[in-house]
């Protein structure tokens, strides 16, 4: 069987399995429009907005994705009790659909990236959000909920963004969960709660976030082994895959044995999301009885063919192998 035939058949196992989706999810808001005057009172363009979408972002993105493969996500996070806490949660009723655990939160923003593009280039970006730990009564009713439907899910996918929600004893409990359930814990971290993850079945740095934690100062392949090596010792973890951007993607096992794949993507003309479509992918692929290392390759397209599009969108079984039958050889 050739490599794209190969990969081809593992992709149609993909699908039919329940997910629980932990993290801080976002109101992705972009504003597209064009360039033609610059503003007299600084040295900026001004955009003539055309139209506005908004989108899933953040943990969502993963779950909107992870729906798109075939899988049932199930959603644990909390939003602001505010308009745009609103949209997001109807966003999520009517994309996702299905049981979730939202609970909305007073005096808290609901977190919202607002992208400007001008002639489809992004050229701007605001946040609206705050870092205030998440109050314990909504993480003492997330743990209720997770708990209660731990039986009926087969692996756990947590986003931190430093939100405010995934605390170091909130992911403690998660994990204690996961063990408790033998369930697989896949996680893309922020720097702030790196160490907590310890035992986890995949750990997803980013190459920056890779070097910050382990004071390596990474400028090729042989760097990002080592800074892998000693974090996944550290953690305890089975696989730490490591995100390079332009370089590709790196995954590391548990008898340091790595491998690499190199970027696939024609034309870079958004990145927004490719990291979520990476773990989505990986998330679906491993639940599916796929090895990681071929999760790995499959994911790899995943995210090289969002970052061909703008906007956050997500990916489908025939997105892949659209990529797949594009790059590799029949």
């Amino acid at each position: 069987m050739s490599t794209q035939n190969h990969y081809l058949d593992l992709i149609t196992r993909f699908g039919g399995k329940k997910v629980a989706v932990i993290g801080d999810i976002m109101l992705d808001r972009s504003l597209f429009g064009v360039t033609e005057r610059f503003s007299a009172e600084a040295p900026i363009p001004i955009v003539d907005v055309k139209s506005k979408v908004e989108q899933l972002g953040g943990a969502a993105n993963v779950a909107n994705n992870l729906r798109a493969l075939g899988d049932t996500p199930i959603l644990f996070s909390v939003v602001g009790d505010d308009q745009d806490g609103k949209i997001l949660s109807k966003l999520v009723e009517d994309e996702i659909q299905g049981e979730h655990f939202i609970f909305r939160e007073n005096n808290r923003p609901t977190t919202v990236k607002m992208r400007t593009f001008a002639r489809d280039r992004q050229i701007a970006r605001a946040d609206f959000e705050s870092r205030e730990e998440v109050k314990k009564e909504a993480i003492e009713k997330l743990l209720i909920g997770l708990s209660s439907l731990a039986k009926d899910i087969s692996a756990i996918v947590i986003e931190d963004y430093n939100k405010g929600l995934l605390t170091a004893s909130f992911i403690k409990e998660i994990l204690k969960i996961a063990k408790k359930f033998k369930l697989k814990v896949l996680v893309d971290p922020k720097f702030d709660n790196f160490f907590v993850y310890e035992g986890v079945t995949l750990f997803k740095p980013n190459i920056k976030e890779l070097s910050e934690a382990t004071s390596i100062e990474i400028s090729d392949v042989a760097h990002v082994e080592e800074a892998a090596s000693i974090l996944r010792k550290k953690l305890k973890t089975q696989y730490v895959m490591v995100t390079m951007g332009k370089d590709g993607i790196l995954l590391m096992d548990e008898n340091e044995r790595s491998v690499t794949r190199p970027a696939f993507v024609r034309v870079v003309n958004d990145p927004a999301g490719a990291g979520d479509t990476v773990i989505s992918v990986m998330a679906s692929a491993l639940m599916a009885g796929i090895s990681p290392e071929d999760a790995m390759v499959i994911a790899n397209y995943g995210g090289g063919a969002i970052c061909e599009r703008v906007g956050i969108q997500p990916i489908t079984p025939q997105d892949l192998k659209d990529a797949i039958c594009r790059n590799e050889k029949n």
